[in-house]
């Protein structure tokens, strides 16, 4: 395996995690609050990465907020079909 692979596999791993925690937080509260808040972490750590690399290298904020937000619909949009199947073939 290499670090391609392994990369991967951690990134999934994460992305599962994630997901077990929105949907454990379900029984607490209204899966479109759920939803808010994950959405709300997502913009949030991205600030934060915004605020690391901005110390390192100059960064153009609206580019910044493109780009990721880009990033989330596609992420978004990539994970519907793996997210709606049916709960007894996941």
């Amino acid at each position: 395996m290499d670090i391609d692979d392994d990369l991967e596999d951690k990134f999934y791993e994460i992305v599962e995690e994630f997901m077990q925690s929105a949907i454990a937080k379900e029984s607490e509260i209204s899966i479109p609050q759920v939803n808010s808040s994950f959405m709300y972490t997502m913009a949030c750590y991205a600030a934060r990465y915004y605020a690391i690399k901005s110390e390192k290298e100059p960064v153009d904020l609206e580019s910044f907020i493109k780009e990721h937000t880009e990033f989330f619909e596609s992420s978004i949009r990539s994970s519907i079909d793996y997210y709606t199947t049916d709960d007894e073939n996941t």
